[in-house]
């Protein structure tokens, strides 16, 4: 099942510990098989982050939510998320992740 968290809360990552950055995405390195694509949003380009929004694969909603629940960022209560199931559009046909 494909999922996307949406996460919310501006996390700039020159105002965090280098350590929990680090932590952080190491966290995404080492989970490339589930966590398809992950990446900071900013309301324009050149802007602070605002927020961030993976593209998890995972095999149901449970093992998502421990994806996201584990992650250093979420666990020093940095930003809040939704987690949702997402499917594609019909009419775009295969798409690899």
């Amino acid at each position: 099942m494909r999922f996307v968290a949406l996460f919310e809360d501006a996390v700039d990552p020159a105002a965090q510990a280098a350590a929990l950055n680090e932590a952080h995405f190491a966290y995404l390195a080492a989970r490339t098989d589930a966590i398809v694509l992950a990446g900071g949003l900013r309301p324009d380009a050149g802007a602070p982050f605002c927020g961030a929004l993976w593209v998890i694969e995972a095999p149901d909603r449970a093992a998502a939510l421990r994806l996201v629940e584990d992650d250093p960022y979420t666990r020093a209560g940095l930003w809040r998320y939704r987690l949702m199931a997402w499917g594609k559009a019909p009419h775009l046909g295969a798409v690899a992740l």
